[in-house]
């Protein structure tokens, strides 16, 4: 497992894992030229399920479980401390298993102490748990790194590529039921990359807190996995993950599906690329966005507070530049909307 995790940092940060389009080049946020305020005037401070935090903005679920990702951890907690703004880790499965690779989800809580944080576990390996393990797992995850909020995420797409994947899901909704009883604290259910339907959403209302799109068109675990079978020599699963690489629903349109239904907290993620991207995921109705590669990225190259810093910026601008003073303004400034995913819209009945 520890090999695999290595694995899936090398490949999410090379080319092969990015495929399709998130299709926020769809929504274009019409140009204020009279905005009526200051750019120092544009309010980004946010509510993260009932917490204060700096941004609507804030580092995705990306690893741990290796040295390698103990490091990566460390330094994501060290800016997400030094910017106020909340962060997932990956799966702690692992160190739930191995306990000798805590450490690297807990240097989170060592050097992110005040921020949210959000524990992360999968729903196909809950779904194999009897009541009793799942909540003892869960509160193993959340104690491991003071978690504000836990997520659960679905990855159908990936456990059925994945050589060693455990594509089991049935009974996952009232293990997520369980959870939600047993914490005390937020839920969210996530995907990781293939999105989130209107139908799905309508399950999850009055269960989960939030729920975060995880959509199509960034970092693909499908082809991850596919990379990885290749190398392994499985030429099925290489030839799988081929033909369902670009499976899914693009994450402006998981957006508005999730929206249409779901009255909770919605949390934009999946090929999220700059503080733009993040504005017109706010401006089509979620609360709140995530990156992650790009980051994983910056933290490897040694420039993560620069790569903050300019989403951030970019977010700001975008705001000024529709006139937009506080983060809820932007679901209130005019847009249009380009063919594909106004048809998507338009066929699926969306109110967005």
């Amino acid at each position: 497992m520890e090999k695999r995790k290595d694995d899936h940092i090398h490949l999410a940060y090379s080319d092969v894992s990015q495929v399709g389009s998130p299709w926020f080049d769809e929504v274009l946020l019409i140009h204020n030229a009279l905005p009526e305020l200051d750019l120092a005037d544009v309010d980004l401070s946010a509510d993260f399920l009932g917490a204060k935090v700096s941004a609507p903005f804030g580092i995705g679920a990306m690893t741990g479980g290796t040295e390698l990702a103990g490091k990566i951890n460390a330094e994501l907690a060290k800016a997400a401390e030094e910017f106020g703004i909340p962060m997932y880790v990956g799966s702690q499965r692992v160190a739930l298993q191995n306990p000798s690779v805590r450490w690297t989800f807990e240097v989170v809580k060592q050097h992110a102490p005040t921020i949210p944080k959000v524990a992360n576990l999968g729903a196909p390996q809950l779904s194999a748990l009897p009541e009793e393990k799942v909540v003892e797992w869960v509160v193993e995850a959340v104690e491991m790194i003071d978690a504000y909020a836990v997520a659960i995420h679905l990855n159908a797409a990936q456990e059925v590529v994945q050589p060693e994947g455990e594509p089991r899901f049935r009974g996952v909704l009232e293990k997520i039921k369980l959870v939600k009883r047993a914490v005390g604290k937020p839920v969210i259910v996530k995907e990781v990359g293939n999105g989130i339907s209107k139908e799905v959403a309508e399950r999850l209302a009055g269960v989960v807190d939030a729920i975060d799109v995880g959509g199509l068109g960034g970092t693909s675990f499908v082809s991850i996995e596919g990379a990885r079978a290749l190398g392994a020599g499985l030429e099925l699963y290489r030839r799988i993950s081929e033909v369902f690489k670009t499976w899914g629903i693009p994450t402006a349109a998981s957006i508005c599906e999730v929206r249409s239904v779901f009255g909770g907290y919605v949390i934009a993620s999946g090929g999220v690329r700059s503080g733009l991207d993040g504005a017109r995921a706010l401006a089509l109705g979620a609360n709140f966005f995530t990156m992650s590669q790009p980051l994983l990225r910056a933290v490897l190259d040694g420039r993560i507070r620069e790569e903050i810093s300019a989403v951030l910026t970019e977010l700001k601008v975008a705001m000024f530049l529709v006139g937009a003073r506080r983060v809820s303004d932007l679901a209130k400034v005019p847009r249009v909307y380009g063919p594909r995913l106004r048809e998507w819209i338009e066929q699926r009945g969306l109110r967005c």
